[in-house]
Protein backbone atom coordinates (compact mmCIF):
# COMPACT_ATOMS: atom_id res chain seq x y z
CA UNK A 1 0.00 0.00 0.00
CA UNK A 2 0.88 3.38 -0.83
CA UNK A 3 1.88 6.03 1.89
CA UNK A 4 -0.33 8.71 2.43
CA UNK A 5 1.83 12.07 0.85
CA UNK A 6 0.84 15.20 3.35
CA UNK A 7 1.96 17.96 0.38
CA UNK A 8 1.74 18.74 -3.27
CA UNK A 9 5.75 19.38 -3.25
CA UNK A 10 6.05 15.78 -3.21
CA UNK A 11 5.11 15.77 -6.68
CA UNK A 12 6.68 18.82 -7.78
CA UNK A 13 3.68 20.17 -8.97
CA UNK A 14 3.41 17.57 -11.48
CA UNK A 15 1.29 14.64 -10.48
CA UNK A 16 0.56 11.52 -13.20
CA UNK A 17 -3.08 12.40 -12.96
CA UNK A 18 -4.43 15.88 -11.82
CA UNK A 19 -8.29 15.90 -10.36
CA UNK A 20 -10.18 19.23 -10.96
CA UNK A 21 -13.68 18.77 -8.31
CA UNK A 22 -13.02 17.02 -4.59
CA UNK A 23 -16.75 15.56 -5.09
CA UNK A 24 -18.32 12.37 -4.59
CA UNK A 25 -16.87 11.30 -7.76
CA UNK A 26 -13.28 12.79 -7.67
CA UNK A 27 -12.61 11.80 -4.45
CA UNK A 28 -13.63 8.31 -5.73
CA UNK A 29 -11.05 8.95 -8.69
CA UNK A 30 -8.45 9.41 -7.01
CA UNK A 31 -9.39 6.84 -4.45
CA UNK A 32 -9.36 3.81 -7.55
CA UNK A 33 -6.26 5.42 -8.93
CA UNK A 34 -4.18 4.29 -5.72
CA UNK A 35 -5.54 1.32 -5.71
CA UNK A 36 -3.64 0.70 -8.77
CA UNK A 37 -0.43 2.48 -6.88
CA UNK A 38 -1.17 5.41 -9.34
CA UNK A 39 -1.27 8.97 -6.72
CA UNK A 40 -2.94 12.03 -8.18
CA UNK A 41 -3.37 15.24 -7.13
CA UNK A 42 -7.41 16.59 -6.47
CA UNK A 43 -8.11 20.35 -7.03
CA UNK A 44 -11.41 21.50 -5.67
CA UNK A 45 -12.74 25.41 -5.12
CA UNK A 46 -14.73 24.21 -1.68
CA UNK A 47 -12.90 24.13 1.40
CA UNK A 48 -13.84 21.00 2.18
CA UNK A 49 -15.95 17.65 1.96
CA UNK A 50 -19.69 17.92 1.23
CA UNK A 51 -21.99 19.38 4.04
CA UNK A 52 -25.16 18.70 2.29
CA UNK A 53 -26.80 14.65 2.03
CA UNK A 54 -26.87 14.70 -1.90
CA UNK A 55 -26.80 11.55 -4.14
CA UNK A 56 -28.12 9.52 -0.72
CA UNK A 57 -29.14 5.92 -2.66
CA UNK A 58 -26.23 3.54 -3.40
CA UNK A 59 -26.33 0.41 -5.66
CA UNK A 60 -25.27 -2.77 -5.85
CA UNK A 61 -22.62 -1.88 -8.36
CA UNK A 62 -21.30 1.27 -6.43
CA UNK A 63 -21.18 -1.00 -2.77
CA UNK A 64 -18.79 -4.18 -4.63
CA UNK A 65 -16.42 -1.13 -5.46
CA UNK A 66 -16.28 0.44 -2.14
CA UNK A 67 -15.75 -3.12 -1.27
CA UNK A 68 -12.95 -3.90 -3.64
CA UNK A 69 -11.34 -0.32 -2.28
CA UNK A 70 -11.55 -2.06 1.46
CA UNK A 71 -14.19 0.83 2.61
CA UNK A 72 -17.71 -1.62 2.48
CA UNK A 73 -17.46 -2.25 6.49
CA UNK A 74 -16.98 1.52 7.08
CA UNK A 75 -19.76 2.73 4.57
CA UNK A 76 -22.55 0.52 5.62
CA UNK A 77 -22.04 1.19 9.56
CA UNK A 78 -22.15 4.63 8.77
CA UNK A 79 -25.52 4.37 6.89
CA UNK A 80 -26.70 2.09 9.15
CA UNK A 81 -25.84 4.61 12.24
CA UNK A 82 -28.31 7.20 9.84
CA UNK A 83 -31.11 5.09 8.05
CA UNK A 84 -32.27 1.76 8.86
CA UNK A 85 -31.46 -1.11 6.16
CA UNK A 86 -33.44 -2.37 3.32
CA UNK A 87 -35.82 0.01 3.35
CA UNK A 88 -38.76 1.01 0.18
CA UNK A 89 -39.76 3.00 -2.12
CA UNK A 90 -43.24 4.08 -2.14
CA UNK A 91 -45.73 7.14 -3.13
CA UNK A 92 -47.95 9.41 -0.87
CA UNK A 93 -50.13 12.20 -0.79
CA UNK A 94 -48.75 13.25 2.23
CA UNK A 95 -46.26 11.38 4.69
CA UNK A 96 -49.32 11.25 6.87
CA UNK A 97 -51.61 10.41 4.72
CA UNK A 98 -53.04 7.89 2.01
CA UNK A 99 -50.27 5.58 0.14
CA UNK A 100 -51.06 6.15 -3.83
CA UNK A 101 -48.13 3.28 -4.71
CA UNK A 102 -45.90 1.13 -3.33
CA UNK A 103 -42.55 0.47 -6.06
CA UNK A 104 -39.95 -0.92 -4.12
CA UNK A 105 -40.89 -2.48 -0.77
CA UNK A 106 -37.34 -3.25 -0.18
CA UNK A 107 -34.46 -2.27 -1.64
CA UNK A 108 -32.81 -5.08 -1.70
CA UNK A 109 -35.21 -7.69 -2.34
CA UNK A 110 -34.90 -11.01 -4.59
CA UNK A 111 -30.83 -9.80 -5.05
CA UNK A 112 -29.15 -12.53 -2.63
CA UNK A 113 -28.38 -14.31 -5.87
CA UNK A 114 -26.32 -11.31 -7.90
CA UNK A 115 -23.49 -10.02 -5.09
CA UNK A 116 -22.69 -10.15 -1.55
CA UNK A 117 -23.19 -6.50 -0.90
CA UNK A 118 -26.61 -5.12 -0.13
CA UNK A 119 -27.93 -1.13 -1.41
CA UNK A 120 -28.12 1.18 0.86
CA UNK A 121 -29.21 5.32 1.98
CA UNK A 122 -26.45 7.23 3.17
CA UNK A 123 -25.85 11.28 2.63
CA UNK A 124 -22.98 11.90 0.62
CA UNK A 125 -21.40 14.36 2.70
CA UNK A 126 -20.66 11.38 4.88
CA UNK A 127 -19.30 8.59 2.79
CA UNK A 128 -17.12 11.41 1.28
CA UNK A 129 -15.03 11.79 4.05
CA UNK A 130 -14.71 7.61 4.38
CA UNK A 131 -14.10 7.86 0.35
CA UNK A 132 -11.14 10.63 1.11
CA UNK A 133 -9.45 9.36 3.88
CA UNK A 134 -8.82 5.80 2.05
CA UNK A 135 -7.80 7.89 -1.13
CA UNK A 136 -5.31 9.61 1.24
CA UNK A 137 -4.16 6.65 2.13
CA UNK A 138 -3.43 5.25 -1.31
CA UNK A 139 -1.27 8.57 -2.02
CA UNK A 140 -3.63 11.06 -3.16
CA UNK A 141 -2.79 15.03 -2.25
CA UNK A 142 -5.74 17.83 -1.66
CA UNK A 143 -5.28 21.33 -2.52
CA UNK A 144 -8.68 22.60 -2.03
CA UNK A 145 -10.14 26.25 -1.28
CA UNK A 146 -8.66 26.55 -5.30
CA UNK A 147 -10.08 27.62 -8.66
CA UNK A 148 -8.70 25.96 -11.92
CA UNK A 149 -8.64 29.37 -13.97
CA UNK A 150 -6.71 27.75 -17.01
CA UNK A 151 -5.99 24.22 -18.57
CA UNK A 152 -4.59 23.50 -21.80
CA UNK A 153 -2.92 20.49 -23.20
CA UNK A 154 -0.37 18.80 -25.84
CA UNK A 155 0.93 15.57 -27.20
CA UNK A 156 2.58 14.83 -23.90
CA UNK A 157 0.45 16.94 -20.93
CA UNK A 158 -2.27 18.39 -19.59
CA UNK A 159 -0.94 22.01 -18.10
CA UNK A 160 -3.43 23.80 -15.33
CA UNK A 161 -3.31 26.92 -13.37
CA UNK A 162 -4.97 27.21 -10.14
CA UNK A 163 -5.45 30.16 -8.16
CA UNK A 164 -6.38 30.31 -4.32
CA UNK A 165 -9.94 31.74 -3.84
CA UNK A 166 -9.46 34.38 -1.16
CA UNK A 167 -5.75 35.41 -1.73
CA UNK A 168 -5.47 34.77 -5.33
CA UNK A 169 -1.89 33.17 -5.56
CA UNK A 170 -1.61 31.47 -8.15
CA UNK A 171 -0.18 27.67 -8.54
CA UNK A 172 0.44 26.06 -11.96
CA UNK A 173 0.42 22.27 -12.48
CA UNK A 174 1.37 19.25 -15.30
CA UNK A 175 0.41 15.84 -15.47
CA UNK A 176 0.00 13.17 -17.84
CA UNK A 177 -3.70 13.13 -17.89
CA UNK A 178 -6.84 15.71 -16.52
CA UNK A 179 -10.16 14.00 -15.10
CA UNK A 180 -13.25 17.08 -15.00
CA UNK A 181 -14.82 16.06 -12.47
CA UNK A 182 -16.23 19.61 -12.20
CA UNK A 183 -19.85 19.56 -11.44
CA UNK A 184 -22.86 19.68 -14.35
CA UNK A 185 -21.98 23.45 -15.17
CA UNK A 186 -18.28 21.98 -16.16
CA UNK A 187 -16.03 25.00 -17.62
CA UNK A 188 -13.44 21.99 -18.78
CA UNK A 189 -16.35 20.93 -20.87
CA UNK A 190 -17.61 24.01 -21.76
CA UNK A 191 -13.92 25.44 -23.07
CA UNK A 192 -13.77 21.77 -24.82
CA UNK A 193 -16.86 22.19 -27.01
CA UNK A 194 -18.54 19.09 -26.02
CA UNK A 195 -22.36 19.63 -26.04
CA UNK A 196 -24.54 17.69 -23.97
CA UNK A 197 -27.31 16.04 -25.35
CA UNK A 198 -30.51 15.00 -23.88
CA UNK A 199 -34.33 16.15 -22.94
CA UNK A 200 -35.47 19.61 -22.45
CA UNK A 201 -35.56 20.96 -18.89
CA UNK A 202 -38.07 19.79 -16.75
CA UNK A 203 -38.11 21.70 -14.00
CA UNK A 204 -36.52 24.67 -11.48
CA UNK A 205 -36.38 22.62 -8.32
CA UNK A 206 -35.10 23.16 -4.96
CA UNK A 207 -34.00 20.74 -1.86
CA UNK A 208 -35.10 21.76 1.14
CA UNK A 209 -32.70 20.56 4.36
CA UNK A 210 -35.04 20.86 7.61
CA UNK A 211 -35.44 19.57 10.73
CA UNK A 212 -38.91 19.35 11.84
CA UNK A 213 -40.36 15.96 13.85
CA UNK A 214 -41.99 13.63 11.36
CA UNK A 215 -41.97 10.69 13.66
CA UNK A 216 -45.70 10.61 14.40
CA UNK A 217 -46.28 10.99 10.25
CA UNK A 218 -43.79 8.32 9.38
CA UNK A 219 -45.62 5.76 11.65
CA UNK A 220 -42.74 3.30 12.27
CA UNK A 221 -42.12 2.57 8.53
CA UNK A 222 -38.80 2.15 6.91
CA UNK A 223 -39.23 4.37 4.00
CA UNK A 224 -36.13 5.09 2.31
CA UNK A 225 -37.53 7.47 -1.05
CA UNK A 226 -41.29 8.57 -0.22
CA UNK A 227 -42.62 10.17 -3.06
CA UNK A 228 -45.13 13.12 -2.47
CA UNK A 229 -47.68 14.04 -4.88
CA UNK A 230 -50.87 16.35 -3.99
CA UNK A 231 -52.60 19.55 -4.78
CA UNK A 232 -49.66 21.34 -2.95
CA UNK A 233 -46.65 19.60 -3.68
CA UNK A 234 -44.77 17.30 -5.94
CA UNK A 235 -41.44 15.75 -4.69
CA UNK A 236 -39.91 13.39 -2.58
CA UNK A 237 -38.89 12.55 0.82
CA UNK A 238 -35.41 11.55 2.82
CA UNK A 239 -36.01 11.02 5.96
CA UNK A 240 -33.88 9.94 9.21
CA UNK A 241 -34.30 7.13 10.55
CA UNK A 242 -35.41 9.14 13.86
CA UNK A 243 -38.00 11.10 11.64
CA UNK A 244 -36.59 14.09 12.76
CA UNK A 245 -34.90 15.84 10.41
CA UNK A 246 -34.01 14.93 6.15
CA UNK A 247 -34.35 16.84 3.27
CA UNK A 248 -37.15 17.63 0.95
CA UNK A 249 -36.92 17.58 -3.09
CA UNK A 250 -39.80 19.57 -4.87
CA UNK A 251 -40.06 19.43 -8.90
CA UNK A 252 -43.28 21.28 -9.57
CA UNK A 253 -46.34 23.34 -7.03
CA UNK A 254 -49.75 24.26 -7.04
CA UNK A 255 -51.76 24.16 -10.43
CA UNK A 256 -49.91 22.37 -12.97
CA UNK A 257 -51.49 23.64 -15.63
CA UNK A 258 -49.37 26.89 -15.28
CA UNK A 259 -45.69 27.78 -16.00
CA UNK A 260 -45.12 28.64 -12.18
CA UNK A 261 -45.66 25.06 -11.21
CA UNK A 262 -42.50 23.73 -12.91
CA UNK A 263 -40.30 26.86 -11.42
CA UNK A 264 -40.52 26.46 -8.27
CA UNK A 265 -37.09 27.69 -7.34
CA UNK A 266 -38.33 31.27 -8.23
CA UNK A 267 -39.30 33.62 -5.26
CA UNK A 268 -38.33 30.70 -2.53
CA UNK A 269 -37.92 31.90 0.63
CA UNK A 270 -37.33 30.01 3.88
CA UNK A 271 -40.54 30.61 5.06
CA UNK A 272 -42.23 29.61 1.82
CA UNK A 273 -39.70 26.10 2.14
CA UNK A 274 -41.32 25.65 5.75
CA UNK A 275 -44.71 25.38 3.89
CA UNK A 276 -43.76 22.86 1.47
CA UNK A 277 -42.38 20.70 4.40
CA UNK A 278 -45.93 21.06 6.10
CA UNK A 279 -47.76 20.31 2.92
CA UNK A 280 -45.70 17.62 2.47
CA UNK A 281 -45.84 16.17 5.72
CA UNK A 282 -49.53 16.57 5.60
CA UNK A 283 -49.46 18.36 9.43
CA UNK A 284 -49.92 21.88 9.00
CA UNK A 285 -49.00 22.74 12.68
CA UNK A 286 -45.40 20.88 12.73
CA UNK A 287 -42.97 23.05 13.78
CA UNK A 288 -39.99 23.33 10.85
CA UNK A 289 -36.45 24.88 11.00
CA UNK A 290 -35.27 25.17 6.99
CA UNK A 291 -31.24 25.15 7.36
CA UNK A 292 -31.21 25.77 3.62
CA UNK A 293 -32.59 25.87 0.77
CA UNK A 294 -30.93 24.23 -2.74
CA UNK A 295 -32.26 25.59 -6.47
CA UNK A 296 -31.36 23.26 -8.81
CA UNK A 297 -32.50 22.77 -12.59
CA UNK A 298 -34.38 18.64 -13.27
CA UNK A 299 -32.36 18.39 -16.62
CA UNK A 300 -30.86 14.77 -18.15
CA UNK A 301 -28.02 15.08 -20.43
CA UNK A 302 -25.36 13.54 -21.11
CA UNK A 303 -21.94 14.71 -23.00
CA UNK A 304 -21.16 14.12 -26.43
CA UNK A 305 -18.09 12.72 -25.75
CA UNK A 306 -15.97 12.01 -22.69
CA UNK A 307 -12.57 12.56 -23.59
CA UNK A 308 -10.84 15.02 -25.58
CA UNK A 309 -7.17 13.90 -25.51
CA UNK A 310 -5.73 13.79 -22.84
CA UNK A 311 -8.53 15.49 -20.67
CA UNK A 312 -11.48 12.99 -19.57
CA UNK A 313 -14.78 14.12 -18.04
CA UNK A 314 -17.03 11.70 -15.51
CA UNK A 315 -19.69 12.64 -13.15
CA UNK A 316 -21.67 15.37 -13.62
CA UNK A 317 -19.39 17.15 -16.21
CA UNK A 318 -20.14 14.37 -18.51
CA UNK A 319 -23.69 13.74 -17.38
CA UNK A 320 -26.90 15.32 -15.12
CA UNK A 321 -30.02 13.51 -14.11
CA UNK A 322 -32.78 14.04 -12.09
CA UNK A 323 -32.82 12.58 -8.24
CA UNK A 324 -35.82 10.00 -9.44
CA UNK A 325 -33.45 6.32 -9.60
CA UNK A 326 -31.07 7.65 -7.86
CA UNK A 327 -28.53 7.37 -10.83
CA UNK A 328 -26.33 9.91 -10.68
CA UNK A 329 -23.32 9.57 -8.20
CA UNK A 330 -23.72 6.08 -8.80
CA UNK A 331 -23.04 6.03 -12.66
CA UNK A 332 -20.15 8.79 -11.54
CA UNK A 333 -18.30 6.48 -9.55
CA UNK A 334 -18.63 4.03 -12.05
CA UNK A 335 -16.92 6.49 -14.59
CA UNK A 336 -14.35 7.04 -12.41
CA UNK A 337 -14.03 2.84 -11.69
CA UNK A 338 -13.88 2.28 -15.55
CA UNK A 339 -11.50 4.77 -16.31
CA UNK A 340 -8.81 4.47 -13.49
CA UNK A 341 -7.69 1.03 -14.63
CA UNK A 342 -7.69 1.89 -17.92
CA UNK A 343 -5.59 5.21 -16.96
CA UNK A 344 -3.15 3.64 -14.83
CA UNK A 345 -2.29 0.60 -17.07
CA UNK A 346 -1.32 3.21 -19.73
CA UNK A 347 1.17 5.47 -17.00
CA UNK A 348 2.90 1.74 -15.83
CA UNK A 349 3.72 1.23 -19.61
CA UNK A 350 1.62 -1.71 -20.00
CA UNK A 351 -0.79 -0.81 -22.45
CA UNK A 352 -1.30 1.95 -25.54
CA UNK A 353 -2.84 5.12 -25.46
CA UNK A 354 -5.35 3.03 -27.47
CA UNK A 355 -6.93 1.35 -24.48
CA UNK A 356 -7.95 4.98 -23.53
CA UNK A 357 -10.66 5.01 -25.92
CA UNK A 358 -12.35 2.42 -24.58
CA UNK A 359 -13.31 4.77 -21.38
CA UNK A 360 -15.84 6.92 -23.98
CA UNK A 361 -17.23 4.15 -26.26
CA UNK A 362 -18.31 2.26 -22.56
CA UNK A 363 -19.00 5.12 -20.63
CA UNK A 364 -21.23 7.33 -23.17
CA UNK A 365 -23.65 4.66 -23.81
CA UNK A 366 -24.43 4.03 -20.50
CA UNK A 367 -24.96 7.51 -19.40
CA UNK A 368 -27.35 7.87 -21.86
CA UNK A 369 -29.10 4.61 -21.22
CA UNK A 370 -29.05 5.89 -17.50
CA UNK A 371 -30.52 9.89 -18.50
CA UNK A 372 -32.92 7.35 -20.51
CA UNK A 373 -34.09 5.31 -16.96
CA UNK A 374 -33.50 8.48 -15.23
CA UNK A 375 -36.65 10.47 -17.10
CA UNK A 376 -38.82 7.62 -17.38
CA UNK A 377 -39.08 7.67 -13.82
CA UNK A 378 -39.12 11.46 -13.58
CA UNK A 379 -42.24 11.45 -15.76
CA UNK A 380 -43.94 8.53 -14.61
CA UNK A 381 -43.48 8.90 -11.01
CA UNK A 382 -43.12 12.56 -10.56
CA UNK A 383 -44.86 14.37 -13.77
CA UNK A 384 -47.18 12.23 -15.99
CA UNK A 385 -48.32 15.92 -17.53
CA UNK A 386 -45.05 16.32 -19.01
CA UNK A 387 -46.57 12.85 -21.16
CA UNK A 388 -44.84 10.27 -22.57
CA UNK A 389 -43.09 11.00 -25.83
CA UNK A 390 -39.65 10.27 -26.05
CA UNK A 391 -39.71 8.20 -22.70
CA UNK A 392 -38.26 5.19 -23.14
CA UNK A 393 -39.57 1.69 -21.74
CA UNK A 394 -38.92 1.36 -17.91
CA UNK A 395 -35.99 -1.23 -17.62
CA UNK A 396 -35.45 -3.36 -14.25
CA UNK A 397 -32.74 -1.00 -12.16
CA UNK A 398 -29.73 -4.28 -11.96
CA UNK A 399 -30.00 -3.44 -16.07
CA UNK A 400 -29.09 -0.35 -15.23
CA UNK A 401 -26.61 -0.54 -12.60
CA UNK A 402 -24.67 -3.30 -14.26
CA UNK A 403 -23.64 -2.11 -17.60
CA UNK A 404 -23.27 -3.95 -20.98
CA UNK A 405 -19.66 -2.71 -22.91
CA UNK A 406 -18.95 -2.82 -26.75
CA UNK A 407 -15.04 -1.70 -27.54
CA UNK A 408 -11.69 -2.67 -28.24
CA UNK A 409 -10.97 -3.64 -24.32
CA UNK A 410 -14.24 -6.45 -25.03
CA UNK A 411 -13.08 -9.79 -27.42
CA UNK A 412 -16.34 -11.70 -28.46
CA UNK A 413 -15.88 -15.11 -29.63
CA UNK A 414 -15.75 -15.67 -33.35
CA UNK A 415 -19.05 -17.12 -33.90
CA UNK A 416 -20.62 -14.61 -31.26
CA UNK A 417 -24.05 -13.10 -32.63
CA UNK A 418 -24.57 -9.64 -30.86
CA UNK A 419 -28.14 -8.65 -30.39
CA UNK A 420 -27.77 -5.38 -30.59
CA UNK A 421 -29.64 -4.81 -27.18
CA UNK A 422 -27.90 -1.83 -24.57
CA UNK A 423 -28.84 -3.99 -21.61
CA UNK A 424 -28.78 -7.64 -20.17
CA UNK A 425 -30.07 -9.14 -17.97
CA UNK A 426 -27.33 -9.87 -15.06
CA UNK A 427 -28.51 -13.33 -14.37
CA UNK A 428 -28.37 -14.26 -17.26
CA UNK A 429 -25.24 -13.08 -19.15
CA UNK A 430 -23.32 -15.77 -17.91
CA UNK A 431 -19.98 -13.81 -18.36
CA UNK A 432 -20.64 -12.72 -22.11
CA UNK A 433 -17.68 -10.47 -22.91
CA UNK A 434 -18.46 -7.22 -21.84
CA UNK A 435 -20.50 -7.93 -18.62
CA UNK A 436 -19.88 -7.91 -15.04
CA UNK A 437 -18.42 -11.23 -14.34
CA UNK A 438 -21.12 -12.64 -12.36
CA UNK A 439 -21.17 -13.36 -8.55
CA UNK A 440 -20.55 -17.47 -7.38
CA UNK A 441 -19.84 -17.82 -3.47
CA UNK A 442 -16.61 -19.99 -2.68
CA UNK A 443 -14.95 -21.55 -0.09
CA UNK A 444 -11.28 -20.83 0.54
CA UNK A 445 -9.54 -22.18 3.86
CA UNK A 446 -12.79 -22.51 5.48
CA UNK A 447 -13.80 -18.85 4.93
CA UNK A 448 -16.65 -18.28 2.34
CA UNK A 449 -16.07 -15.16 -0.38
CA UNK A 450 -17.02 -14.32 -3.93
CA UNK A 451 -15.81 -14.35 -7.00
CA UNK A 452 -16.48 -10.20 -6.61
CA UNK A 453 -13.44 -10.41 -4.70
CA UNK A 454 -11.23 -11.73 -6.76
CA UNK A 455 -11.36 -8.41 -8.83
CA UNK A 456 -10.29 -5.10 -8.93
CA UNK A 457 -6.72 -5.22 -9.07
CA UNK A 458 -5.06 -7.10 -12.33
CA UNK A 459 -6.34 -9.18 -14.96
CA UNK A 460 -8.02 -12.14 -13.79
CA UNK A 461 -7.91 -15.76 -15.35
CA UNK A 462 -10.79 -17.75 -14.12
CA UNK A 463 -10.72 -21.21 -15.05
CA UNK A 464 -13.01 -24.59 -13.82
CA UNK A 465 -11.28 -27.88 -12.38
CA UNK A 466 -10.00 -29.29 -15.46
CA UNK A 467 -8.35 -26.21 -16.39
CA UNK A 468 -5.03 -26.91 -15.08
CA UNK A 469 -3.39 -25.94 -18.10
CA UNK A 470 -4.43 -22.78 -18.62
CA UNK A 471 -1.88 -21.75 -15.42
CA UNK A 472 1.67 -22.01 -17.64
CA UNK A 473 -0.86 -20.22 -20.71
CA UNK A 474 -1.69 -17.59 -18.45
CA UNK A 475 1.93 -16.56 -17.27
CA UNK A 476 3.40 -16.94 -20.44
CA UNK A 477 1.17 -14.13 -22.05
CA UNK A 478 1.68 -11.95 -18.95
CA UNK A 479 5.55 -12.37 -19.64
CA UNK A 480 4.92 -11.41 -23.40
CA UNK A 481 2.93 -8.17 -22.31
CA UNK A 482 4.17 -7.29 -19.64
CA UNK A 483 1.22 -7.36 -17.02
CA UNK A 484 0.29 -9.34 -14.02
CA UNK A 485 -2.81 -12.15 -14.78
CA UNK A 486 -4.14 -13.50 -11.52
CA UNK A 487 -4.91 -17.24 -12.32
CA UNK A 488 -7.71 -18.82 -9.87
CA UNK A 489 -9.35 -22.33 -10.80
CA UNK A 490 -12.54 -23.09 -9.13
CA UNK A 491 -12.75 -26.73 -7.87
CA UNK A 492 -15.90 -28.91 -8.10
CA UNK A 493 -17.89 -29.19 -5.06
CA UNK A 494 -16.36 -31.14 -2.07
CA UNK A 495 -12.73 -30.77 -3.26
CA UNK A 496 -10.30 -30.30 -0.48
CA UNK A 497 -8.34 -27.46 -1.29
CA UNK A 498 -8.36 -23.81 -3.01
CA UNK A 499 -11.07 -21.97 -4.02
CA UNK A 500 -13.77 -24.67 -3.70
CA UNK A 501 -17.46 -24.07 -5.39
CA UNK A 502 -20.08 -23.98 -3.03
CA UNK A 503 -23.20 -24.14 -5.75
CA UNK A 504 -26.15 -26.34 -4.48
CA UNK A 505 -27.55 -28.51 -6.99
CA UNK A 506 -29.05 -26.74 -10.23
CA UNK A 507 -32.54 -28.93 -9.88
CA UNK A 508 -33.03 -27.46 -5.87
CA UNK A 509 -32.58 -23.70 -6.66
CA UNK A 510 -33.65 -21.42 -9.76
CA UNK A 511 -31.16 -19.12 -9.25
CA UNK A 512 -28.68 -19.60 -12.38
CA UNK A 513 -25.55 -18.06 -9.81
CA UNK A 514 -26.36 -21.16 -7.48
CA UNK A 515 -25.18 -23.10 -10.54
CA UNK A 516 -21.59 -24.98 -10.44
CA UNK A 517 -19.14 -21.95 -11.98
CA UNK A 518 -19.07 -23.40 -15.49
CA UNK A 519 -22.55 -23.28 -15.72
CA UNK A 520 -22.54 -19.61 -13.95
CA UNK A 521 -19.91 -18.39 -16.58
CA UNK A 522 -20.84 -20.35 -20.00
CA UNK A 523 -17.86 -23.00 -20.05
CA UNK A 524 -16.92 -26.34 -20.26
CA UNK A 525 -14.87 -27.61 -17.09
CA UNK A 526 -11.28 -27.11 -19.38
CA UNK A 527 -12.32 -23.49 -20.17
CA UNK A 528 -11.59 -20.01 -19.15
CA UNK A 529 -12.74 -16.22 -19.01
CA UNK A 530 -10.64 -13.48 -19.12
CA UNK A 531 -11.79 -10.64 -16.26
CA UNK A 532 -10.26 -6.93 -16.21
CA UNK A 533 -9.16 -5.06 -13.42
CA UNK A 534 -12.68 -3.70 -12.82
CA UNK A 535 -14.28 -6.96 -12.69
CA UNK A 536 -16.08 -7.32 -16.29
CA UNK A 537 -15.35 -9.97 -18.94
CA UNK A 538 -12.96 -9.30 -21.63
CA UNK A 539 -13.02 -12.48 -22.70
CA UNK A 540 -14.24 -16.21 -22.44
CA UNK A 541 -12.42 -19.25 -24.06
CA UNK A 542 -15.88 -22.05 -23.86
CA UNK A 543 -13.28 -24.83 -24.34
CA UNK A 544 -9.38 -25.44 -24.48
CA UNK A 545 -8.17 -26.00 -27.83
CA UNK A 546 -5.04 -26.06 -29.51
CA UNK A 547 -5.06 -22.74 -30.09
CA UNK A 548 -6.04 -21.23 -26.56
CA UNK A 549 -2.38 -20.23 -25.91
CA UNK A 550 -2.63 -18.01 -29.27
CA UNK A 551 -5.89 -16.74 -28.62
CA UNK A 552 -5.44 -15.18 -25.43
CA UNK A 553 -1.96 -13.51 -26.21
CA UNK A 554 -3.77 -12.07 -29.37
CA UNK A 555 -6.64 -10.57 -27.05
CA UNK A 556 -4.54 -9.05 -24.89
CA UNK A 557 -2.64 -7.38 -27.14
CA UNK A 558 -5.30 -6.13 -28.76
CA UNK A 559 -7.28 -4.98 -25.49
CA UNK A 560 -3.59 -3.26 -24.61
CA UNK A 561 -3.02 -1.67 -27.70
CA UNK A 562 0.16 -3.26 -28.02
CA UNK A 563 1.85 -4.93 -31.00
CA UNK A 564 3.48 -8.53 -31.16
Amino acid sequence: MNQAVSTIDQFKNEPPVLIIGGSLVGLSTAMFLGMHGIPSLIIEKHRGTAIHPRAGYFQLRTLEMMRQAGIEEKVVTAAHALYDPNGGLNAVESLAGREIANYIPDINQGIQDLTPVRRLFMPQQVLEPIIKDRAEELGAQFLYSHQVTGFSQDGNKVSVTAKHVDSGEEKEFQASYLVACDGCRSPVREQLGIKMDGYPVMSQSITIYFQADCSKALRGRNLGVIYVNNEHVRGFFRLEKTGKGGFLVIFTTGDITKPSARNTAEGITKEKAAQMVRDAVGDQALKVDVEDVHKWEAVCHAAERFQEGRIFLAGDSSHVTTPTGGYGGNTGIQDAHNLTWKLASVLKGEAGEGLLASYNDERQPAAMQMIQQGYQRYVTRSDPDLGMEGVKKQIPDVHVEFNRYRSSAVAFEKDFKDDGEMDIDPRKSYALPGTRAPHLAFMSDGKTGSTIDLFGGNFVLLTAHAGEKWQEIAADAAKACGIKIDFRLINQPGAKAGLIDLAVHREKISSPFSRPFPEAYDIKSDGAVLIRPDGYVAWREKAYNANSKAALLEVLQAILDKTS
